[in-house]
């Protein structure tokens, strides 16, 4: 091939890597300072920011590709590396740009490794925080049962049962609690059962719809972190191998 049947093959090269490089500073910039925002504490919004990480690693892999097919073809034209000769490269690879862009690639393929005991983790903080709110809910309202329980002891004790239906001040939900009380004293503990095994179904369902988004969760971040590690470690690898 003459000079002219070369020239969109080099011009390709040129902008390939280019490309590659700039797709890789946006995701790098992204993440970084969405990075240094993001709230500790708090396990959401690090799932959030760790699912968007995952998300956005296919544009980090893109990029890399694209740097790499940049390598490949300035190999096909015999054409030396920028700022670095080819003897040079091979006696000093810490100054060939090719030897650094496999080593980020190489690293990127551990980070996404890492990030899915990372995501399984917080995704498990997640579910055991949900399992902790209904358990206080549910405690919470067994508490108010069994204040109201008292309450109304107290009252069927005391006798006065008929004097607190004749006061004008009284609620209207005390007053509809007192009403079938007089028609059936057990009627408040019937209600009170029907109403705590319907908290514990509603408990029960709400618990099993966040296990399932957090499992769905977790097979598909965790999955594509792997797929893109893997990716990211045969470009860094395979790359490091052609460039000895």
């Amino acid at each position: 091939m003459n000079a002219s049947e070369n020239r969109p093959l080099r011009q390709t090269s040129l902008v390939l890597p280019i490309v590659g490089i700039i797709l890789l500073l946006t995701v790098v910039y992204d993440f970084g300072v969405r990075l240094f925002t993001l709230a500790g504490d708090k396990p959401d919004l690090q799932l959030n920011f760790l699912n968007e990480l995952i998300d956005r690693g296919v544009i980090a892999l893109l990029g890399l590709a694209l740097v790499y097919a940049g390598f490949w073809i300035n190999q096909i034209l015999g054409k030396a590396v920028p700022n670095s000769a080819p003897e040079a490269a091979a006696a000093s690879p810490w100054r060939n740009s090719q030897f650094w862009t496999f080593i980020v690639a190489s690293l990127l393929g551990l980070i996404f490794l890492l990030l899915i005991p990372f995501h399984f983790s917080t995704s498990g903080q997640i579910l055991s925080a949900s399992t902790t709110r209904a358990d206080q809910q549910e405690a919470q309202i067994k508490f108010q049962i069994q204040q109201q329980q008292q309450e109304i002891q107290s009252v069927l004790a005391s006798g006065q049962l008929d004097q607190l239906l004749q006061r004008k001040d009284l609620a209207a939900d005390k007053l509809a609690i007192l009403q079938e009380l007089k028609k059936d004293p057990k009627a408040f503990d019937k209600k009170a059962a029907q109403q705590l095994d319907e908290m514990k179904k509603q408990k029960q369902q709400a618990l099993d719809q966040v296990g399932k988004e957090v499992s769905l969760n977790r097979w598909r971040a965790e999955m594509r972190s792997l797929l893109l590690a893997l990716g990211f470690i045969t470009i860094g690898w395979t790359g490091l191998r052609d460039a000895r």
